[in-house]
């Protein structure tokens, strides 16, 4: 397969192969999807919505948003009456389900909102300009580039389709010993894979959370979700961290059947697995490991409190109740919208494609609205 996409991408990487001899497969993916100004998420390209790559929750409606004020509302009451509060969202994009969250805070509960300060935590420069411009009547907001900036964090932290984004390592089993997966060119196009020895911190995390890949299988492990997950902890002094994306616990992500991993790549709203291909112009993703999320948080504090899927929580937290309300009004447009909530929740798709960790810190036994029902423990929900 040939390397193709972004001209001043395929120079980088061309270059670094060139000094180094070959590149892991998780610079690969650092260079295609972060390099500044070019990569896919730094670039000005629209990403989200119909001119671009995917849809997120917040294209479709803002219900999402509205319900997790209400949940956070809760979490205030609860646990942190008459103190100040932080509201902290964690790779923001163009800032459609901040404002979501913001606005149904101001409007419902407007005797609150002055105590509260909103975060938006945004690595694209483009998206932050997005940001700056949606959301500019809200004096109460503040943008910042990077996790490190964060202050001490009371409240709530979360995060919607962050961690599937972040560049992992590949990884290959063969006569059941783990290689790494790293790429390098021939003839200066085609792009050829070699599996070398991996570092010892791939191994620790497969030793740590007990995990034992079958033969033949490449698939990824991504150490730097890990690591972000505890820098985030460590900003946490008190309160919560919900984490929405698209995964498995270990033991259901490493079954047999996924011998060929969970990388995926979408473009103009179609995937197809061809990661070296549209280089910078394509989406790169793959599960999360939210096995690895909840071990790895107890490091820096964190304790599970639940793991649980998006209908649930959102079932939990009253949208039959919005279902029932649209279909008594009987019109047009409120079936239309019942027909896009339903699809949040939809058994198969995106109800249970996206599942939701919480965890929490510097609270005792603390139980919340969105969790009163969770899904059955099977491998999909067994940490």
């Amino acid at each position: 397969m040939k390397l193709s996409g972004k001209d001043e991408l395929i120079r980088v990487i061309k270059s670094k192969i060139e000094k180094e001899g070959v590149i892991s497969f998780r610079e690969f993916m650092e260079i295609a999807l972060y390099y500044p100004e070019y990569g896919y998420y730094t670039s000005d390209k629209d990403k989200i919505g119909g001119f671009g790559d995917y849809f997120t929750v917040s294209e479709l409606d803002p219900i999402f948003g509205q319900l997790l004020a209400k949940q956070f509302m809760e979490i205030y009451r609860e646990y942190f009456s008459g103190e100040d509060f932080q509201v902290v969202e964690i790779g923001s994009g163009k800032g459609y389900l901040l404002q979501d969250v913001i606005g149904s805070i101001k409007e419902n509960w407007p005797d609150i909102f002055d105590r509260i300060t909103f975060i938006s935590v945004e690595r694209s420069p483009y998206h932050r300009k997005l940001q700056q411009k949606l959301l500019r009547n809200f004096n109460n907001l503040f943008y910042l580039e990077d996790v490190s900036e964060l202050p001490k964090v009371r409240g709530v932290i979360y995060s919607n389709e962050l961690f599937d984004a972040i560049p992992t390592y590949m990884v290959r089993v063969r006569d059941e010993k783990v290689y790494e997966v790293y790429i390098t060119l021939k003839d200066g196009e085609e792009v050829v894979e070699e599996e070398r020895v991996p570092p010892a911190d791939i191994l620790s995390y497969l030793k740590h959370l007990g995990i034992r890949l079958p033969d033949g299988m490449t698939t990824e492990i991504n150490l730097d979700a890990v690591k972000l997950l505890k820098e985030i902890g460590l900003k946490l002094e008190k309160g919560f961290i919900f984490t929405v994306d698209y995964g498995y616990p270990s033991a259901e992500l490493y079954k047999p059947y996924r011998n060929r991993g969970t990388l995926i790549c979408y473009h103009r709203h179609k995937y197809n697995e061809n990661y070296y291909e549209n280089v910078g112009i394509q989406d790169i993703t793959s599960h999360v490991n939210f096995s690895a999320l909840s071990l790895y948080g107890e490091e820096v504090g964190l304790k599970t409190l639940a793991f649980t899927d998006q209908a649930h929580f959102l079932i939990n937290l009253g949208l039959v109740n919005e279902l029932s309300s649209l279909y008594e009004k009987g019109d047009y447009r409120s079936y239309e919208r019942a027909n896009r909530l339903k699809t949040l929740v939809l058994p198969k798709g995106m109800g249970e494609k996206f599942k939701i960790l919480v965890q929490f810190k510097g609270i005792e036994n603390p139980r919340i609205e969105g969790l009163k029902v969770l899904p059955p423990k099977t491998d999909r929900y067994r940490l």
